[in-house]
């Protein structure tokens, strides 16, 4: 994936988080467990989270519509839930707390990865520190997560 700037870093980013919140707000609707659903509810607020700081500082680093249009078509869905819910099904994300704590995982991990390249990218002080603060915040959700794995065995 090629990411030339922030506004560009920006606009994927703000995407993926887009696509997160869908996935998991279709999981929602799916899961049946109360468990899975506290843990649905609480991995959808951090992504509606990094939505909201992404879409503040994409204001500030417009990217012109059809550059923006190409990079959320070839970009986005590569980077994050390329499987969607199906894939959550699959992994037994909607009906085991192992399942989705092993979804999310894989998913923050993925996050971190290019978050950070987002990072590298980025001429704005202020948009690589908040790239990194996301960075930062998203390793500790997977640290999390990878605790809350095993102790489950």
């Amino acid at each position: 994936m090629v990411v030339r700037n922030e506004g560009q870093a920006l606009c994927v980013a703000v995407e993926m988080e887009r696509r997160a919140i869908r996935v998991y707000e279709r999981a929602l609707m799916l899961a049946t467990e109360p468990a899975v659903v506290a843990g649905i509810k609480e991995i959808l607020a951090d992504e509606r989270a990094h939505l909201r700081r992404f879409s503040e500082m994409r204001e500030n680093h417009p990217v012109p519509a059809e550059e923006e249009k190409m990079l959320i078509s070839s970009m986005a869905a590569e980077v994050l839930f390329t499987g969607g819910v199906m894939e959550m099904k699959r992994e037994q994300a909607l009906t085991t707390l192992v399942g989705l704590y092993r979804y999310a995982a894989e998913s923050e991990a993925g996050a971190v990865e290019t978050y950070g390249t987002f990072a590298s990218k980025c001429q704005d002080e202020k948009v690589h520190d908040t790239f990194m603060a996301i960075v930062r915040e998203e390793s500790e959700h997977l640290t999390v997560l990878l605790d809350k794995l095993e102790k489950m065995g």
